[in-house]
């Protein structure tokens, strides 16, 4: 058995390392918003020196590690994933985590509207002849 086949996942462990890898996909982009919410507003009309340490303390900020390693190990899952299925298939089922992004837009006091809502369960209503294509 060669190293890399190692590390392939079985069909059932699959689903699981998707639903990790969505989990932990979703979390990089909550950590990173509240990363630049922190960070304050770009800044638009000051120096190169001003941007540059705004991007700085921005990326070396508490949140955005948070986001790095959440993003690091959704990709570690998500080579795991593509190596046992098509993307085709896994790729659209990652629209999952933008249940898990609403969700933290509610809690957070976004301004989630009707709209937003039924233009993402649309997408997950889809989700449905997706994965049973894959039965």
């Amino acid at each position: 058995m060669l190293a890399a086949e190692t590390f392939r996942p079985q069909i059932g462990s699959m689903w699981a390392w998707l639903i990790a890898s969505i989990v932990l996909g979703a979390f990089g982009q909550i950590f990173m918003s509240i990363a630049m919410k922190g960070a304050g507003l770009v800044p638009r009309d000051g120096s190169l020196i001003e941007l540059v340490s705004y991007y700085f303390n921005a990326a070396v900020s508490l949140p955005m590690f948070g986001a790095v390693a959440s993003y690091g190990v959704s990709f570690i899952l998500w080579l795991g994933v593509l190596s046992a299925k098509d993307l085709s298939l896994a790729r659209p089922i990652m629209s999952l985590g933008y249940l898990i992004t609403m969700a933290y837009g509610m809690y957070a006091g976004e301004n989630v509207t009707l709209g937003r809502i039924l233009g993402t369960t649309l997408i997950v209503v889809g989700l449905f002849f997706v994965v049973k294509s894959d039965v």
